[in-house]
């Protein structure tokens, strides 16, 4: 589940949250509307990612086409 308001997991930095999870981070935008997964940082398992994003409900596919960002 996720929301718009981080939890003490989170850290909020220029219109970007930052999700730390099994295999790295999700790194989330601010948008009009909620916020958008624009990449990953500190990657060590693309398969805690891949299972991040199922538990989330965020295609899989984004582990491809979402790049590994520098902090």
């Amino acid at each position: 589940m996720s929301t718009d308001t981080p939890t003490q997991y989170e850290s909020i930095e220029h219109n970007r949250t930052r999700v730390p999870v099994a295999g790295g981070v999700l790194v989330y935008e601010a948008r009009e509307v909620g916020r958008e997964l624009i990449g990953f940082e500190d990657v060590t398992s693309w398969d805690g990612i891949r299972s991040a994003l199922q538990a989330r409900g965020i295609g899989v596919g984004g582990i491809h086409h979402k790049p590994e960002l520098d902090r």
